[in-house]
C-alpha cells in the first residue's frame, strides 16, 4: 500500500457498518487532481468504489476530506479506513509489498469489483506518500464518534516517553474530553506504516462544522468565550499533554478537514 496509484493498478470516513464510526486504522494520502479532472469527479469515483466495497469487502471503505482551515487549506486528502486493524492486515499483510502476489486477498477483492463493473482503474489524481495511522487505546474507547470536521496536528513527542504517553492518552485524555467537551472529542493516532511511521497525530473531532465555528469563529483560531469556558474542564489534562511533547500543541501547524460524503 505504497501509494493509492499502486493500489489502483491492482484495481480497484463515515459509517463503517457498525455503530462505532471511528476506524481503528486509516491511511491518509494528500492528493492533487490531474489536469482535466475535478474533485466532483473524484468524489463520484470514490462513491462507486465504496459501493463495491460495501458489496464485496470486509471492514474497509474509502474516505475523503478537504482542508477548510490551516496548513493544507483547500487541499484534498483521502485513503482507506478499516474498522479494525485486523482487516487492514488481512488485505495488506506485508508493509509496502506491492508485488504481484503480495496482497492476494486485496487482489481477489479488486477482481470481484472489476468483474461486477465497478470502475477501479481510473487515473485522475497524483498522490503523496501514504501513512497508515492506528488509534492509540482503541480497545478502551466506548462508542467513539467521528464528527463532520476533524482538526489534525502533529505531536512531536520527547524522546523515550512513548509508553507513558500512550497510557496517559487512554486513561486521562480520552475520558476528559468525552465527559466534559460538548460536541468535541479527542483522539491520538500513531503512524504504523509509511512516511509517518512512528510519529503521532492529535485529532479534535467536532460533531459539526457549526460546532467548530462556535468554538473557533475565525480562521486565525482565536477561541470563543464558549470554548474557553468549556476548556477549563480539560485544561489540566491538556497541560499534561504538553509535558510529553517538545513544543506547545497549539504551536504545531494544523489543518481542519471537512469530511466529504463519499458514501461510507
Amino acid at each position: 500500500m505504497e501509494k493509492l496509484t499502486l493500489l489502483l493498478t491492482f484495481s480497484l470516513f463515515t459509517v463503517f457498518g457498525f455503530t462505532q464510526n471511528l476506524p481503528e486504522i486509516f491511511s491518509s494520502i494528500q492528493v492533487k487532481m490531474k489536469d482535466g479532472h475535478s474533485p466532483p469527479e473524484m468524489t463520484n469515483y470514490i462513491k462507486d468504489l465504496n459501493r463495491g466495497l460495501d458489496k464485496f469487502g470486509r471492514g474497509v471503505q474509502f474516505w475523503m476530506s478537504y482542508g477548510d482551515r490551516g496548513e493544507r487549506k483547500q487541499q484534498l486528502v483521502y485513503g482507506f479506513a478499516f474498522d479494525f486493524k485486523a482487516n487492514r492486515d488481512y488485505y495488506f499483510p506485508i508493509p509496502d509489498d506491492n508485488s504481484d502476489n503480495g496482497n492476494p486477498q486485496f487482489q481477489a477483492l479488486a477482481q470481484k469489483m472489476a468483474n461486477a463493473g465497478y470502475s477501479v482503474n481510473q487515473d485522475i489524481m497524483e498522490e503523496d506518500p501514504y501513512t497508515d495511522w492506528v488509534c492509540v487505546g482503541f480497545d478502551k474507547l466506548i462508542n467513539p464518534q467521528l464528527g463532520g470536521l476533524v482538526a489534525v496536528r502533529g505531536l512531536p513527542l520527547k524522546s523515550g516517553v512513548e509508553m507513558d504517553f500512550e497510557k496517559f492518552v487512554t486513561s486521562e485524555l480520552y475520558p476528559a474530553f468525552s465527559k466534559n467537551m460538548e460536541g468535541l472529542d479527542a483522539y491520538v493516532y500513531k503512524g504504523d506504516r509509511g512516511a509517518g511511521k512512528g510519529s503521532y497525530i492529535f485529532l479534535w473531532s467536532f460533531d459539526t462544522v457549526q460546532r467548530r465555528n462556535s468554538y473557533f469563529p475565525t480562521e486565525e483560531g482565536d477561541p470563543s468565550e464558549a470554548f474557553n469556558k468549556a476548556y477549563e474542564s480539560v485544561s489540566a489534562v491538556m497541560d499534561k499533554l504538553n509535558s510529553f511533547i517538545s513544543e506547545e500543541a497549539t504551536s504545531v501547524p494544523f489543518t481542519d478537514y471537512v469530511r466529504v460524503d463519499v458514501g461510507q
